[in-house]
């Protein structure tokens, strides 16, 4: 390191360079008006950790002659606190005024700014003659990343020097580094916090962040919907069959990792609720009301929709939500079963009660349903054999195991659940009629996805349960996804979007990316159909008017008819301005 009167014995070369004269007049010249707040602006990052200091020190400080001052990488004095008693006629270290060493020669924040070091300059030590009644010391300021931005110096004359300065500009220069550190690190924290808020809201399972006092501080959008939109303060304890994934446990410190949170169906224990019901069209916020009401009843339940509608959902929502929840939910597709095996499936058998039986026999459905809920889905495809094994068993409520003679008493809810008119089937004599007025209590009929105003709203969901939440659908794609009949309903809709989700190449789904029919399907379906082309190809106003007519303006049965969803068809109806 250079001897410090190398230090000045260099600087003075260099000012004699710049061609100063010490006997000669300083250059006074100030920063003001808008060049000025100009400055302070550009460095008010700096202003904004030095001020609080300054303040602080001065409050403190037992010597008044003592100045300090806050330069800008250029030497503008941008910050100035204290005053030096001097017996002159100007004002020394104005804000504003420049302390470089090309302007007022060898001093301390010169130097400083050109040997990016701590340094001191006592009273000759200073070009200028009328410098000479000072000693400054002038330590450099250093940004996080390690840039120079400029330097403070205190000064005071040359009587009231005292070796205690040079200590007080170092750890002062130190103090501002940490401080910007600091604040530096609380943006960066800040900025964290908000990336964090944004991605854990694309995030498809349900996130938290937990205070002291186990409250909820922070939740993505998952979470609003499951733990309702006034979430926020309040106190969180895991429940049983809800998992929850915790970003961080302010009170428990191991909590540091993001758990997965979501609700799943990898455990038979785990069911769908009324919460994973999605959608907001006027059908489906009904249907949730009709959920909450009769899950608090033990009224047998039917549940007609089309396949894919989601009717073993809604079946599961309703035990979840009723106080049968700690008991079992039981499902049987009567339409799997064969006709030989459905009796011994829902009531159980002895053992030796058939050839190929358990040894040691099993219990039926009605039995592992007891206390809880059966749910009897495609009920209408049930043979008629077994129709009157049922309704022995719900007029009696009690059940025998084939083979065996000892009457069970089961307490358990029943929920049907059918694509058939089961009315129709009765009138046709493929449903019995006693066994129809046991299961009818209350209806919930599930609306095919055509008629459903959520698409969109659902299409997202579907989105986060691929993990593709990023994903955004362009404006012709979400009209496609609107206007298509969807004869598979929500399960068309999930195979429509994980094969376009599988496709694209980026964060948008296009209208090339959803196939409705495969390529290989459709020549298959022109091949071997001889189903005529349809209806809107040629003249569309027609066929329109045709649907509407026949049906007496029922737009579900006339967009049935014309394989459009009604949406489309209202459309059609505005666009032909067609009338009744």
């Amino acid at each position: 390191m250079m001897d410090p009167k190398d230090l000045i014995t260099q600087s003075w070369r260099r000012c004699q360079e710049y061609g100063l004269d010490p006997n000669g007049p300083m250059n006074n010249q100030l920063l003001t008006g808008i060049d000025l707040e100009k400055a302070l602006a550009k460095n008010q990052f700096l202003l904004d950790q030095t001020t609080p200091l300054l303040e602080k020190l001065y409050k403190t400080l037992p010597n008044k002659g003592l100045v300090t001052v806050i330069v800008d990488r250029n030497g503008i004095i941008i910050q100035k606190a204290g005053k030096l008693e001097l017996d002159v006629a100007f004002n020394y270290m104005e804000v504003g005024a420049n302390w470089s060493e090309e302007i007022k020669g060898t001093n301390a924040i010169g130097l400083a700014l050109h040997e990016k070091r701590l340094v001191t300059t006592h009273a000759e030590h200073h070009f200028f003659v009328k410098n000479h009644i000072l000693t400054c010391a002038a330590s450099p300021i250093y940004s996080p990343s390690g840039e120079f931005i400029g330097a403070i110096n205190i000064s005071a004359r040359k009587e009231d020097f005292h070796p205690s300065m040079i200590a007080l500009v170092s750890m002062m220069a130190e103090s501002v580094y940490n401080r910007l550190i600091l604040e530096q690190a609380n943006q960066e924290k800040l900025l964290a916090t908000k990336e964090l808020e944004l991605t854990t809201n694309y995030y498809p399972f349900p996130l938290i962040t937990l205070d002291q006092e186990r409250r909820i501080i922070r939740a993505n959008h998952a979470t609003h919907r499951l733990l309702g939109k006034d979430c926020l303060g309040k106190e969180f304890y895991h429940k049983e069959g809800q998992a929850i994934g915790v970003i961080s446990d302010q009170a428990n410190q191991s909590a540091r990792s993001i758990v997965s949170l979501h609700t799943t169906r990898k455990k038979d224990s785990q069911l769908y609720s009324t919460a994973e019901i999605i959608g907001s069209s006027p059908q489906i916020t009904k249907i949730k009301k009709m959920i909450n009401k009769a899950a608090f009843t033990d009224y047998p339940v039917i549940i007609y929709g089309e396949s894919g509608t989601g009717k073993e959902l809604v079946a599961q929502a309703l035990h979840t939500s009723s106080p049968r929840k700690p008991q079992p939910f039981i499902a049987v597709n009567c339409s799997a079963i064969p006709e030989s095996l459905i009796e011994s499936e829902l009531f159980g058998y002895e053992r030796g009660a058939f050839t190929g039986a358990n040894r040691e026999g099993g219990p039926g459905k009605f039995e592992a349903a007891n206390g809880g809920t059966l749910f009897l889905d495609e009920i209408g495809d049930m043979s008629k054999k077994a129709q009157a094994a049922l309704l022995r068993v719900l007029q009696e409520k009690k059940v025998t195991r084939i083979g065996g003679i000892k009457e069970k008493t089961i307490d358990t809810r029943i929920i049907a659940a059918t694509n058939k008119n089961l009315r129709e089937e009765v009138q046709e004599g493929r449903f019995r009629e006693d066994l129809y007025y046991r299961l009818k209590g209350i209806f919930i009929t599930l609306p095919p996805l055509r008629e459903r105003s959520d698409i969109l709203e659902l299409t997202d969901h579907l989105l986060l349960q691929l993990n593709h939440p990023f994903l955004q659908l362009t404006n012709d794609a979400k009209e496609k996804l609107q206007s298509y009949h969807w004869p598979g309903n929500i399960r068309e809709l999930h195979s429509v979007l994980m094969q376009a989700a599988f496709l694209i190449e980026g964060n948008e789904i296009g209208v090339e990316d959803l196939q409705f029919i495969n390529e290989y399907e459709q020549k298959s379906e022109s091949t071997n159909s001889f189903e005529p082309p349809p209806p809107l190809i040629n003249t569309e106003r027609e066929a329109i008017k045709t649907a509407l007519h026949a049906t007496e303006w029922n737009i579900s049965k006339a967009a049935s008819l014309l394989k459009i969803s009604r949406n489309t068809l209202y459309l059609k109806i505005k666009k032909y301005q067609l009338k009744p």
